[in-house]
């Protein structure tokens, strides 16, 4: 019988045995500088636990870089005593009652999430905010989530920002912090895991002696043998945003050597659909994501061009056959977006929505480049884009009509966004998949620790954020604003009590 994949990937746990002396020891191990690694190391170095973090990189942060807004609830201190500083940007709204936020969270994911973990985050939010806000960090906005009962906090200096708190704190609390010393496997004493194999300052690898192993290393965006088996097809030509970062998947692929199972890797956490070979937030990139008139390779129309959270771009693009589908607009577009604001910004919160006088010379340049398609008539269009001719004139035309009446009756777009596509010429937009970073890893449970294949707790082993599954099982709901950063910081922090715990039953 073949070995499934997750076999073939695993790396292998060392036995203690085999493992040598210990060249340093520890209560903690945290694997993974990011978010989720840096919150729980200095959360442990804050409640005693004398701790090691091992980062891959030369540097700390991970994807705290590209980390806005966090999600935070009303019971959140700061939520609560900076609502009301004229320094703070303040949209935010009375956030729903913990009821109101399970229930929300759960629907969204088809009731299949682990309901003690969701439980868990609704109740302890406020604790890692808590945290960073008595650590030093503070708020530069509060604001509601799109269709939530939850709300948000951008940070001053946003990720980056917090990160900082958060690794000063680390140092504060005596975490002893290495770079370049990736683990390369676990260590394990029986059914137990008891530290790590690390390559410490790029050397050969040595034993790491802990009493229990936190794992958050980022997922696995730059594993093109994982993405192109959970992730086929799309995922092969998804832009992603997290490419800079070492996210090779080692942290799971650890973690599956040690008994884990896989959870459902074939989320991601979505961006806005990308023209590929074009640069995020130019006026191509901007041009693309208005929400114009989209279709799909044969020409029919794909909704109402919902455009307020990116998850509907994503799952537009990726149900299609080929992953794609097509923006069409035509001069009165082109016009509309250089001399008034545009009508959606779904890269950035802070991003701006100014028109862009630049329109039409840049669609130029974007023709001559191939990454734009062209066409007098829309006949034309059509045969330099590839979509189906026919398709797209019975489309356009039905469209058209219901522009011109100012209500669209067939998929209910909002009026403010309907405007017909008549003026010549015309122009093209082939959108394909985008993500921030891959979404899920292996199973846990509300308790933060790694599960085996009958669902029992691998003794001394924890993992979060982009490691860990069972929180997100159908999508990641984009009005659900924050939820990654907040989980990744949630599991890193809500782990340590744990293992608190655990260390204490030894």
């Amino acid at each position: 019988m073949a070995a499934s994949f997750a076999n073939q990937i695993a790396i292998a746990a060392v036995p203690v045995a085999e493992a040598g002396e210990a060249a340093k020891e520890c209560d903690y191990l945290v694997i993974g500088g990011g978010n989720c690694g840096m919150m729980s190391a200095a959360h442990a170095g804050a409640e005693g636990l004398k701790t090691i973090l091992l980062e891959k990189a030369t540097v700390t942060g991970g994807s705290s870089v590209g980390t806005e807004v966090t999600q935070g609830y009303s019971d959140c201190k700061i939520m609560q005593e900076c609502v009301n500083d004229p320094e703070v940007i303040n949209m935010s709204q009375q956030t729903g009652t913990p009821n109101d936020i399970f229930t929300y969270f759960m629907m969204h994911n088809s009731w299949e999430a682990n309901a003690e973990l969701v439980s868990n985050f609704v109740h302890n939010n406020h604790r890692f905010h808590d945290f960073l806000y008595e650590e030093g960090a503070y708020p530069m906005m509060l604001l509601p989530s799109l269709d939530a009962p939850t709300g948000g906090i951008m940070y001053k200096g946003q990720g980056i920002g917090a990160f900082e708190v958060m690794q000063k704190a680390a140092e504060k609390y005596g975490v002893e912090i290495l770079t370049n010393s990736p683990a390369t496997a676990l260590v394990m004493d029986g059914d137990a895991v008891v530290g790590a194999m690390a390559a410490l300052d790029g050397g050969d690898p040595v034993y790491v002696r802990a009493k229990a192993v936190f794992v958050g290393t980022g997922g696995f965006s730059n594993n093109e043998e994982m993405i192109a088996h959970y992730m086929p097809g799309w995922g092969e030509i998804a832009w992603k945003n997290d490419a800079h970062i070492p996210h090779d998947g080692d942290g799971i692929r650890m973690l599956l050597g040690a008994g884990a199972v896989e959870s459902d890797m074939s989320l991601a956490q979505p961006s806005a659909s990308s023209v590929e070979g074009v640069t995020w937030d130019s006026a191509i990139d901007k041009a693309a994501r208005e929400p114009y008139l989209w279709v799909n390779a044969i020409g029919a129309r794909l909704g109402n061009e919902k455009w307020n959270v990116m998850d509907t771009m994503y799952k537009v693009g990726i149900k299609e056959n080929d992953f794609t589908y097509f923006n069409v607009i035509d001069s009165a577009a082109v016009e509309r977006m250089a001399t008034q604001a545009l009508m959606t910004n779904a890269r950035t919160v802070l991003g701006s929505m100014d028109p862009m006088p630049e329109m039409a010379d840049e669609l130029e340049k974007g023709v001559k480049a191939g990454t734009v398609f062209k066409g007098e008539t829309l006949a034309d269009l059509a045969k330099s884009a590839g979509i189906d001719p026919e398709g797209l004139a019975a489309t356009v035309e039905e469209y058209n009509a219901m522009a011109k009446a100012g209500e669209d009756t067939k998929f209910f777009k909002d009026p403010a966004a309907l405007f017909p596509i008549d003026e010549g010429p015309f122009y093209a937009f082939r959108l394909i998949p985008s993500w921030y970073s891959t979404l899920n890893g292996v199973k846990i449970n509300g308790r933060i620790e790694v599960v085996d294949a009958d669902g029992y707790a691998i003794p001394g082993l924890y993992a979060g954020g982009l490691d860990s599954g069972e929180f997100y099982k159908d999508n990641y709901n984009h009005g659900f604003s924050g939820g990654c950063s907040g989980y990744s910081y949630f599991t890193g922090y809500f782990a340590v009590d744990n293992v608190k715990d655990y260390i204490a039953e030894l």
